[in-house]
């Protein structure tokens, strides 16, 4: 047991296979302090030989977090990804503390490895401020709850695909929705709790991407990679519960693909939104 989780291993529900991706994700979080204002992470081996994106960004929010008040909750972040992670070296997260303002704190994160950043990322922290709430979107008709649909792992993370209507007929749209869950029981720290969204918030993007390819049923395949990622943070949510992220893509030109979406807890309340640009190329011989 760590102090960012709970539990040990991820449990199995029905209909989940059996694979590589059962990951221990428990130690994710538990960043080791290297001198001022950096830390040093590790990853788990994931099964495609690179550090999962949705990693990086979720270490490197973390290392940010850890440089401001904890008054301050994250509300957006932007990140490149630069170079596939080495799995086999840990990452180093090196803090720039931007700006200290007393409504709003700012924080610029380099993850390095030792062939160069894999990652640069830069969030934005406010202090709770009283105003007016409202929301706008809603949570998809006639959505299967998670229970109901057949669990995967993907990221070592609990993930169940939705169906879209046409799908399998050539009239779906170029979407993907998916209920995810972090596997662990994370604290009840909501900073935390962020960051653990951050860590599914890369699940699903590409997928919708995907399905703007003309090329994508083809059987040689494409080969993708996720080239820059923005989250909005509207409201708190534990990511170790069930959130479902609907993402719509939106074309492709210069092999670039770009999807946007809205994550929501269960009970239909939009709690952050998410864009992500991705590069799909048709697979060579």
């Amino acid at each position: 047991m760590t102090e960012a989780t709970k539990a040990a291993t991820p449990s199995a529900q029905p209909g989940t296979p059996a694979s590589s991706e059962t990951l221990d994700l428990s130690n994710v979080f538990d960043l080791e302090p290297h001198g001022p204002d950096t830390y040093v992470g590790e990853s788990p081996a994931y099964s495609w030989g690179r550090i999962y994106g949705g990693l990086v960004i979720a270490q490197a929010l973390w290392a940010a977090t850890q440089t401001v008040d904890p008054k301050y909750a994250v509300h957006s972040l932007h990140a490149y990804f630069i170079l596939g992670g080495d799995l086999r070296e840990p990452v180093r997260y090196e803090v720039d503390r931007i700006r200290n303002g007393r409504s709003f704190t700012t924080r610029r994160v380099a993850a390095r490895q030792s062939g160069g950043a894999i990652l640069t990322l830069a969030a934005s922290f406010q202090v709770a401020e009283e105003g007016p709430e409202t929301q706008s979107a809603s949570l998809p008709k006639d959505i299967p709850a998670p229970e109901d649909l057949k669990s995967e792992w993907d990221a070592g993370a609990h993930r169940c695909n939705v169906p879209i209507p046409g799908e399998g007929e050539g009239a779906a749209p170029p979407r993907s929705i998916a209920w995810a869950r972090f596997p662990q029981t994370l604290s009840d720290d909501p900073r935390l709790q962020s960051c653990g969204l951050a860590y599914l918030s890369d699940m699903n993007p590409m997928s919708a991407i995907h399905r703007s390819h003309p090329d994508d049923k083809k059987d040689d395949g494409l080969m993708g990679a996720s080239l820059d990622h923005a989250m909005w943070f509207h409201r708190p949510v534990r990511a170790d519960d069930w959130v479902l992220i609907d993402m719509n893509a939106h074309g492709m030109i210069g092999s670039r693909g770009l999807a946007t979406g809205l994550v929501f807890r269960a009970d239909g309340t939009h709690v952050a939104t998410i864009a992500q640009e991705g590069l799909l190329r048709v697979k060579r011989g």
